[in-house]
């Protein structure tokens, strides 16, 4: 019966929703004014792992109190939606977006999340993925330390019981405020996970993620790290990715040449960033 009610009040809310011009709606929530950190999450049908990722930011160490939790919803057709709701009905700093139509990728929800962030620091998590418990006051201590508008620590990659770190040399020294630039292979890695930036260095630079299927964390990441004149990086585990076999996600279900072809683009845009 509960499940019947929950797809019932799903239907009710997209059939009645005031999508704005860029076709996206924003569920009502009393919003947190000035929240430490801001997480970002897109989510396209993904009931099934969606509240492990969404306890694992509410059990942070820093305190989900000081936090924002933007999380938005790619048009999702299962149950993701009623979940997202049950969760913002309990906590007033999550944010439930939703949008119209599927945009075929989390490049717009992200950027619809980075425009409506109010926390001074923003970290973007994926809907199958989740944090480590003091991953978020980590990075936050880091930055907070250093000043630096860009920090980055260790992912963990869970693939059917074995865990191997993802980007070793991303994660392998603790670094403070040094150039993107002396960590070797630096660019070689350029996902969301385990990153941490200052919000409105962000915006200021416009650091976009470009509409792609495949690769649109490669372009954005290396907008970010181009700007920034230093970085901090911790060997601390701050983010577990999964990649178990029972787990379809987006990246799986990319061809060869789909990754090709936006691979070559990301290589022609830096290119012309020169």
């Amino acid at each position: 019966m509960r499940a019947i009610f929950a797809f019932f009040l799903r239907e009710k809310l997209l059939k009645n929703a005031s999508y704005n011009e860029d076709g996206y709606y924003v569920h009502p929530t009393k919003r947190v004014e000035n929240p430490l950190v801001t997480v970002i999450l897109p989510v396209y049908n993904a009931e099934k792992t969606l509240q492990k990722t969404i306890d694992s930011i509410i059990d942070q160490s820093i305190g989900f109190k000081n936090i924002e939790l933007i999380i938005l919803d790619d048009r999702s057709t299962d149950r993701s939606r009623s979940v997202i709701l049950s969760y913002a009905h309990k906590y007033p700093n999550i944010v439930p977006v939703f949008f119209r139509k599927n945009n075929g990728s989390p490049a717009i929800p992200r950027n619809v999340g980075i425009q409506l962030a109010k926390g001074k620091y923003v970290m973007f998590i994926d809907s199958d993925d989740w944090l480590n418990p003091n991953g978020i006051e980590v990075l936050y201590t880091l930055l907070e330390k250093t000043g630096d508008n860009y920090a980055i620590g260790r992912t963990i990659k869970v693939e059917d019981g074995k865990y191997t770190i993802t980007g070793e040399y991303n994660s392998c020294e603790d670094r403070e405020s040094i150039h993107p630039c002396t960590i070797p292979h630096v660019f070689q890695h350029l996902g969301p996970t385990a990153r941490m930036m200052r919000t409105d260095f962000i915006k200021q630079n416009n650091c976009q993620f470009p509409n792609m299927r495949y690769a649109e964390d490669k372009q954005f990441f290396i907008d970010v790290l181009t700007n920034c004149p230093s970085i901090s990086t911790t060997k601390e585990i701050i983010y577990y990715v999964n990649r178990n076999s029972d787990n379809k996600s987006l990246l799986s279900r990319t061809s060869i040449f789909e990754k090709r072809d936006t691979n070559i683009a990301v290589i022609k845009y830096v290119i012309s960033k020169q």
